[in-house]
């Protein structure tokens, strides 16, 4: 009886066909090795942790240079380590020769960077990174598996990813220039004294319709003062705080600033509000580009409840990845990020940044900002991603304004900062 092939000999026989035209097929080849390699028994896995970035090196283009001369195989040893090695140079060389053939696509039209960076199987986007990742010894696979791409799956659990290009997006050169300029800050945008006032489209469900106990046109002018002064990368306002007036002004003063020669922030996330998108209820999340262009809209996916009653919203079904410069972010409606009862999508995605406006019932509540934590911490470790919610309370509090969690390092251990005031600065150092 025949042997069953070995998933590496399979594979090999896949990286064959898909570059059996020559270097098109390399985005493919990479995206196909690098989803083998993530799929590593895990405690075969971890050995990458191991692997020091001199023994992935190929400092004489030994590597790629077989490559490109067809030799693409992964060469399986009596020791699945030594199988794992292997398998992680030979992605190594295939990601060279991409680096080497490859441009950065400068279209902002999102149908292009889909299109462009899609592979040929539709599973996932192959996304160049502006400037190169810099590796650090004892990182896991998906950490620094790559450093010149990141793989991120089309769809996750039937979420489709969509990628937006950020109107501000740098080139390289200035991307590297970021880089030793001072850490980027980040603005959280509270209203003390909100109180939301709920419509009942019937007995068990809610929606809300109104906001009182403060003047939103004067405090949103100070936000946007504040975040001019402080040197704001982005703002962000927390979930059902801003209606379409709101939003409105946001869009008024950045274009007003605009013609006045002001720095433009790379994007705001305008809070969400319940409204009606042909025909149906959602909760929306508005992102503006720095000149108060809409880049796109967030659909929350996952209704929260009060009480008895639930959101009555109808789930969106896509997550949203913006590109901007060497920083991709994801940006999660509340629930949407802290779900338990799946491993929601965020916690697959290799970004940078996730941004989550949130609203909590009440400045006593403790387990929302833990449930962000959890997914922070699952993305902190696996991709670095550094995350900053903007929680909102329904209700005023005592002497609190707000809740945030600010970019922390170690969001498993990271304490929910508590505002006083309607502004909050969060700092991000470079790396």
């Amino acid at each position: 009886m025949t042997a069953p092939l070995s998933r590496w000999h399979i594979l090999n026989n896949e990286l064959a066909n898909v570059l059996h035209n020559g270097i098109d097929g390399l985005p493919d080849a990479i995206a196909a090795l690098y989803s083998e390699i993530a799929a590593t028994f895990e405690p075969e896995l971890i050995e990458f942790e191991s692997f020091t970035e001199a023994m992935l090196r190929d400092p004489e283009g030994e590597r790629a240079g077989a490559v490109a001369d067809g030799e693409v195989r992964v060469i399986e040893g009596a020791d699945p380590r030594d199988t794992l090695l292997d398998a992680a140079r030979l992605l190594r060389a295939l990601e060279q020769n991409a680096v080497e053939i490859s441009h950065y696509l400068e279209s902002d039209i999102d149908n292009d960077l889909e299109t462009a960076w899609r592979t040929a199987d539709g599973r996932h986007y192959v996304v160049p990174r502006i400037t190169a990742l810099t590796a650090v010894d004892g990182k896991p696979f998906l950490r620094r598996a790559l450093l010149h791409h990141r793989i991120i799956p089309t769809q996750i659990e039937g979420f489709a990813v969509r990628l937006h290009r950020s109107t501000m997006a740098a080139e390289t050169r200035l991307a590297e220039l970021e880089r030793t300029m001072p850490p980027r800050a980040y603005g959280a945008a509270l209203f003390p004294g909100l109180e939301v006032t709920l419509a009942h489209p019937d007995p068990d469900s809610f929606t809300v319709e109104g906001l009182r106990g403060f003047d939103a046109e004067t405090r949103i002018a100070e936000h946007l003062r504040a975040a001019r002064t402080a040197g704001c990368s982005a703002i962000i306002w927390g979930e059902l705080t801003m209606p379409e007036a709101s939003v409105a002004q946001v869009r008024a003063v950045l274009a007003d600033g605009a013609l006045d020669g002001h720095p433009a922030y790379r994007y705001l996330v305008v809070g969400s509000w319940h409204r009606l998108v042909d025909g149906r209820m959602r909760n929306v999340a508005q992102i503006l580009d720095g000149l108060g262009e809409p880049l796109f809209d967030v659909l929350k996916w996952a209704k929260f409840s009060i009480g008895a009653q639930r959101e009555a919203i109808v789930p969106g079904d896509e997550v949203h990845v913006l590109i901007c410069e060497d920083e991709l972010m994801v940006c999660a409606i509340c629930r949407d990020f802290l779900q338990s009862t799946c491993d929601v999508p965020y916690r697959k995605l290799n970004v940078d940044v996730a941004i989550v406006p949130s609203m909590v019932p009440s400045i006593d509540d403790v387990a929302t900002l833990r449930g962000h934590a959890e997914t922070a911490n699952v993305m902190r470790v696996r991709f670095g991603t550094r995350t900053m919610v903007v929680a909102q309370p329904a209700v005023p509090g005592d002497g609190v304004d707000g809740q945030l969690l600010a970019l922390p390092a170690k969001p498993a251990i990271a304490d929910a900062t508590h505002v006083v005031g309607a502004w909050h600065v969060c700092v991000l150092e470079n790396s």
